[in-house]
């Protein structure tokens, strides 16, 4: 404060300053700057973005702290802080959580923000990671966490990559706290993921239909893989000589999303048309024979995505899933072979015993389900009719589902029970709260 100044400067004089520097910008000709001007001033922007950004989350804070809501007689800060900037309630939601946790929590990346040195989508990620860390990391265990988040996000990575790391962020403190942390996360997000699952298709009236969808990102990776194999510019094939044979008529003249939609269609024709149980496209997973054994952490798949070790299993049970089982050391203990998987005859064989999916009282078609071991591969379950049951999509996830027990009825039905997560290190015989009468699920 200046002498003689009886009031701190009003922070609306320096924001108007700042809006008088931007109005000099715009009219310089951008068309004038060289290449090292550009750079420099798209860097600048960037930083003042992130500024600017983290004055309206602790202004945000601020009014919400006074109750300003009342005095307008609004239903929240939410709802009147969207008035006030033309925004929606639940943008400004999301603004003043997060407003709040780098107020209250997280002064690191509170810091590195204020400076315009990370972007708001990288705070968000950091702040979502360290608000899923395990209860029993300590103060300094989080803080530590942070700081190095925070230092990845400076050095570079982005919000995605962030996120992905983030469920990790205890790995250099405690490999034990960053297995549970990556396994909540991960199940949280599956579980969102598949309750935010739509689709819709309309009739142009036209010959073609048009149609929206969002689906979790384990099946968008599933399905990105089979349209890129069905898509690929060139494709190598060999002719009857056994000679490469590159076939440049192959999306010719098409764009990439034309091609996509070429392989779109061409995947809907070649869909079984005796059941669903099989899927196409052949995706290697990765998983630790300790998070096999514990269902912990996560699996890697071929495609970059990370997926649940529960998750991993249930992909383990379908068709054209490859899991390859690592040690300690990295080195293969198990590569699974798609002829693990049950075939044509035995599904059939299956059917005269099942006229619908195994779970109690679900009436789904037996053609919809998947074959699920009961003695699980990983425990060395065999591929066969004593050793199989067909599940329906949906009971085939909670057959895996951390969440809910199963037991086996001696009427060849599966019973599901609600149970809350036991707690690392739970007894043999059970695996985090499901019970397994063969051991394991598949």
């Amino acid at each position: 404060m200046k002498a003689g100044q009886t009031h701190p400067p009003r922070i609306g004089r320096f924001l108007a300053s700042a809006r008088d520097g931007i109005e000099s910008a715009l009219a310089v000709p951008m068309e004038a700057l060289d290449r090292f001007e550009l750079s420099e001033a798209l860097a600048e922007v960037t930083a003042m973005e992130a500024q600017l950004a983290s004055i309206r989350l602790t202004l945000l804070a601020e009014a919400d702290e006074r109750r300003l809501a009342d005095e307008a007689a609004a239903t929240g800060t939410d709802a009147w802080a969207a008035r006030l900037t033309g925004s929606t309630a639940a943008v400004m939601r999301g603004g003043l959580w997060l407003a709040q946790e780098l107020k209250e929590n997280y002064h690191v990346a509170r810091e590195a923000f204020a400076a315009g040195r990370i972007n708001e989508d990288q705070v968000r990620a950091i702040v979502r990671s360290a608000d899923k860390m395990p209860q029993t990391a300590t103060e300094e265990q989080r803080r530590l966490a942070e700081e190095q988040l925070v230092e990845k996000a400076l050095g570079g990575m982005d919000a995605r990559r962030l996120r992905q790391v983030g469920r990790r962020m205890l790995e250099k403190i405690s490999r034990e706290l960053a297995d549970e942390q990556e396994a909540d996360m991960l199940d949280e997000d599956e579980t969102r993921a598949e309750s935010e699952t739509w689709m819709t298709l309309h009739d142009n009236g036209d010959g073609t239909f048009a149609g929206r969808f969002v689906i979790p990102e384990l099946q968008a990776h599933l399905l990105r893989t089979a349209l890129e194999h069905l898509s690929a510019p060139r494709r190598w094939a060999r002719n009857r000589a056994g000679e490469a044979v590159d076939d440049p008529t192959v999306g010719n003249g098409m764009n990439w999303s034309e091609q996509m939609g070429a392989a779109f269609v061409e995947l809907l024709e070649h869909l079984p048309t005796e059941g669903l149980g099989r899927g196409g496209a052949t995706v290697m997973v990765h998983l630790s024979y300790e998070h096999l054994q514990n269902g912990l952490g996560s699996a890697g798949l071929d495609t970059g995505l990370h997926v649940s070790a529960g998750q991993a299993r249930r992909l383990a049970c379908n068709a054209g899933i490859v899991p390859a089982v690592l040690g300690s050391r990295s080195e293969v203990l198990d590569l699974g072979r798609e002829a693990r998987l049950h075939n044509t005859a035995q599904r059939r064989a299956l059917s005269l015993t099942y006229d619908s999916c195994a779970a109690e009282g679900c009436d789904r078609p037996f053609a919809w389900c998947e074959i699920h071991h009961p003695h699980a591969w990983s425990e060395g379950g065999a591929t066969d009719l004593d050793n199989g049951i067909p599940l329906c999509g949906f009971h085939h996830r909670r057959v895996h589902d951390l969440r809910y027990t199963h037991t086996f009825l001696d009427t060849g039905e599966v019973r599901f029970r609600w149970v809350r997560r036991m707690a690392l290190g739970s007894s043999p015989g059970t695996l985090h709260g499901r019970v397994c009468p063969e051991g394991a699920a598949a």
